[in-house]
């Protein structure tokens, strides 16, 4: 028998509410959401402002009942936390309450840190007392229909009189003293209770009439719609269904419809009513339940969830930007699309004002959405303060052109996501990259052309041609075109100043040229393309460890491309970190690193942050221990060192400073091997009077004339030599270079190195497999048969000669960036960047000399 009660008891409720949902569907089975919908739309912006006002301050006032609680049982809680657990608290009672079941548990859980012995009590007590403000409101219903006041509503005294009963019993009972359920109420506690109880029914009750006069109910009176809401609450609160949903709304169906109040009207009436007291409150409940749980989750997962969640977010917004600058410009644009400003009707004798006045503010601001769009999307601090101005200017302009609070609510939503996703903004600087400009561009550019098509439509001719406007003469086409003109300037110079504003604030990433601090950093370890850095062409970046330079790269800037030449170069041990911090320092000013001609080591740590990488091609390293110019293989290469030995050619090392008549000389062979060619640079030396003082010169001279030469770079850390700028007369002999290089193995052996590094050649061995990369078989394709715009194939044979040992380069790149984008951007850098080279710096002994 206890089982079946058990379970009785259990599907009373259930019961209930599926009874009270099925009366209300059958109730509202005419109700068409088009009713409903233009019901809402009657409803001014400043009329929806003062509902969520009131809405959330009648939820708000039953948290105070947790500001006493947690005062009445110190509990040892911040002021913060304390109010956000008291909304949880109380928006999810009223939606989901049963009796105060829910308003019980939900502190039990809540308030799990600060348990006491006997902690329900004070629940208990808080709820009894709660209901006061419903009994006391019943009492005075009661009265009025006692009285005769109210006369039409005699059938439902019975309500009246259960909720008394219920009130009277639940009282008796907590009075008796063997329970003690008063134990520990005091006085001036127990009036705070009963005050915030009226007050919060009383403003729910000014929310309910506030909502029926919005919509325009005139049909009863402001007392009879406070009874009324009396009546349907002490229902809801008899059948105890969860969070009063159904039975109030039933019930007020059915009081209304006595009162000669429409269905549609009655419908929209509660709807309205649970948008404002419900359904918003419960959003901002569940944001703030997420919001909680994520800041726990983001604890015990290290940050990735709210990464992600900041990444969503960002992209999320950014598209918005995007859309509703694209939309406001095409409003703007298309006359049948746009909605006309109060009170400007009376401009129409005035063709080109009016239109202008009509059009303008949408196209304004709909390019700069589209601007602070693409400043929001390259995540620019800067970009926060002007956003947030042009998403206010939107507002303010919605509310006074367009009739409809949803796009009100709509940018402002997006308004406080924006101003809510601040930390995904940390960039300092703004760089409009090519890849974002070609994005914009086509944006732009379908904008300006539908503008212009527009216009075209609109010109007299067309419209005669293909509408027969007979009406139509040269001043509305004149008109037209007046307010493009006038529409594009103010355009541009809107635009202008927004882009002035996001692009102020630029800052160099690394440094300028400093000989001192980076011969410190080659003393710690070096490249064979650190002599590159002796150019003066590019910026040098340090990473510090205690306020020393450890590490450093080499690298120039284009775009918002910071192009990497070669390896970093200082202490290995720190390439992870020091590659890394690069990588976020350049990130954090806007620009995106691109290493060129780096080792396989480079390129995988390069793939750790996030890059995409190809073979560039393979760099022809001799190993010096293993040549030898023995064996049939090399015939041809000791006959031309007979003949050369023959004919008079010397091999010799000059080092540098060199004399006027030797700079002579080489400048002499550079400009005839030129042959008016702009010098190269970047990934290659070019001749420059003080770079080449800087390095050793192998020559080959005849009769002390100097015919053919390359300057020698020595990497100490590599145990290597490389052969940098080659330059010969036209009247060399050939195999002139043959000679220079095995001369020059030859020396570099004596030095004691182990390598002689002949430079790279390009795409050699790159994309031979069916498997490969599609960029590295189209770069195959380009190797096979470029021959005739460079010999690819012809370099490499060449190299091959004097090794076996190809050791392979590579470019490694953001994902963020278009490869094209990337090999454009070398092209570009790939000259000499600067009109010359550093002057050398001097450094004298203590006897003065150099």
């Amino acid at each position: 028998m206890t089982k079946i009660k058990h379970i009785l008891s259990r599907l009373i409720v259930p019961t209930t509410t599926i009874i009270l949902v099925i009366q209300l569907i059958f109730m509202t089975r005419e109700i068409t959401w088009r009713m409903i919908i233009s019901t809402i739309n009657d409803v001014a912006w400043w009329q929806a402002v003062l509902l969520i006002v009131f809405g959330f301050l009648a939820v708000l006032v039953t948290t105070f009942n947790d500001t006493i609680l947690a005062k009445w049982q110190n509990y040892r809680i911040g002021k913060v936390e304390l109010y956000q657990r008291a909304w949880l608290i109380n928006v999810f009672n009223i939606n989901a309450g049963f009796a105060g079941t829910v308003s019980v548990l939900l502190r039990r859980i809540l308030f799990f840190d600060q348990s006491k012995p006997n902690q329900l009590k004070p629940y208990f007590q808080m709820y009894v007392l709660s209901l006061t403000g419903l009994l006391l409101t019943s009492v005075c219903a009661f009265l009025a229909l006692f009285l005769k006041i109210i006369p039409t509503f005699d059938d439902i005294m019975v309500w009246l009189a259960t909720i008394l009963i219920i009130t009277s019993i639940i009282v008796t009972i907590s009075l008796i003293p063997k329970l003690h359920l008063w134990l520990g109420m005091k006085r001036a506690i127990a009036k705070k209770f009963i005050g915030i109880s009226c007050l919060a029914l009383l403003l729910q009750m000014g929310l309910f009439v506030i909502t029926g006069i919005t919509i325009g109910v005139s049909s009863i009176q402001v007392s009879m719609m406070m009874f009324l809401f009396v009546i349907a609450s002490t229902i809801a609160f008899v059948s105890m269904t969860p969070g009063s949903w159904g039975s109030f709304d039933v019930a007020m169906l059915l009081l209304l419809s006595n009162v000669d109040v429409s269905q549609d009207r009655a419908v929209v009436w509660l709807i309205l009513y649970r948008v404002f007291y419900n359904i918003l409150p419960l959003f901002s409940a569940l944001g703030l339940f997420f919001y909680r749980l994520s800041r726990k989750l983001n604890v015990d997962y290290r940050g990735v969830p709210h990464y992600v969640a900041g990444m969503v977010t960002h992209r999320i917004i950014t598209v918005t930007l995007y859309l509703l600058g694209f939309l406001l410009v095409l409003s703007g644009t298309m006359p049948d699309v746009a909605q006309k400003v109060m009170g400007l009707n009376r401009l129409w004798i005035l063709p080109s004002v009016y239109a202008i006045a009509n059009q303008l503010p949408n196209i304004i601001l709909g390019f700069l959405l589209l601007i602070s769009a693409r400043g929001v999307a390259n995540q620019v601090i800067r970009a926060y303060k002007s956003t947030i101005l042009v998403l206010v200017l939107v507002v303010i302009y919605t509310l006074i052109s367009y009739q409809y609070i949803a796009p009100v609510i709509f940018v402002a939503v997006l308004l406080i996501a924006f101003i809510l996703s601040k930390k995904t903004l940390y960039r300092q600087q703004f760089i409009h990259s090519w890849e974002q400009q070609v994005v914009d561009g086509v944006i732009w550019g379908t904008l300006i052309i539908s503008y212009l098509l527009l216009g075209v439509i609109h010109a007299p001719f067309v419209q005669h041609r293909f509408h027969n406007l007979n009406h139509t003469g040269i001043m509305p086409s004149l008109h037209w075109w007046i307010m493009g003109v006038a529409v594009i300037l103010m355009v541009s110079v809107f635009s202008v100043l927004l882009l002035r504003y996001l692009h102020a604030h630029q800052q160099q990433l690394g440094f300028i040229f400093d000989e001192e601090r980076l011969n410190n950093m080659l003393a710690v370890g070096d490249t064979h393309y650190t002599n590159l850095a002796f150019l003066g062409d590019k910026r040098l970046y340090y990473y510090q460890v205690n306020n020393q330079d450890v590490l450093a790269v080499q690298f120039r800037i284009i775009n918002n491309k910071a192009m990497v030449m070669g390896d970093p170069f200082g202490d290995a041990n720190y390439y992870a970190e020091g590659m890394q911090q690069f990588v976020e320092d350049a990130d954090i000013l806007g620009y995106m690193p691109v290493f060129y001609e780096v080792s396989e080591r480079i390129a995988m740590l390069a793939h750790e942050f996030g890059y995409d990488f190809f073979k560039l091609g393979e760099e022809a390293h001799v190993v010096l221990d293993q040549f030898s110019t023995s064996g049939k293989k090399m015939q041809n290469i000791r006959s031309v060192m007979h003949q050369a030995t023959r004919g008079g050619f010397e091999f010799n090392v000059l080092q540098p400073p060199f004399s006027q008549d030797i700079m002579m000389q080489l400048r002499t062979i550079s400009d005839e091997w030129l042959a008016g060619r702009e010098e190269k640079g970047y990934s290659l030396g070019f001749y420059d009077d003080q770079y080449i003082q800087r390095y050793p010169i192998a020559v080959l001279e005849k009769n002390s004339h100097i015919e053919a030469y390359a300057t020698l770079v020595t990497s100490h850390t590599e145990q290597q030599m490389a052969v940098d700028l080659m330059r010969f007369t036209k009247k060399s002999p050939n195999g002139v270079m043959d000679v220079l290089f095995v001369n020059t193995i030859a020396y570099a052996k004596a030095q004691g190195l182990m390598t002689l590094n002949l430079g790279m050649s390009p795409l050699a061995n790159v994309g031979q497999h069916r498997q490969s990369f599609g960029r590295e078989r189209l770069a195959n394709l380009v190797y096979q048969f470029g021959s005739k715009v460079y010999s690819f194939e012809g370099l490499h044979h060449y190299k091959s000669k004097f090794t076996k040992k190809w050791v392979p380069m590579y470019i490694a790149y953001s994902r963020k960036s278009w490869i094209l984008m990337v090999m454009i951007g070398l092209l570009k850098i790939d000259n000499k960047g600067v009109k010359r080279a550093p002057e050398i710096k001097v450094v004298y002994d203590k006897d003065n000399n150099f």
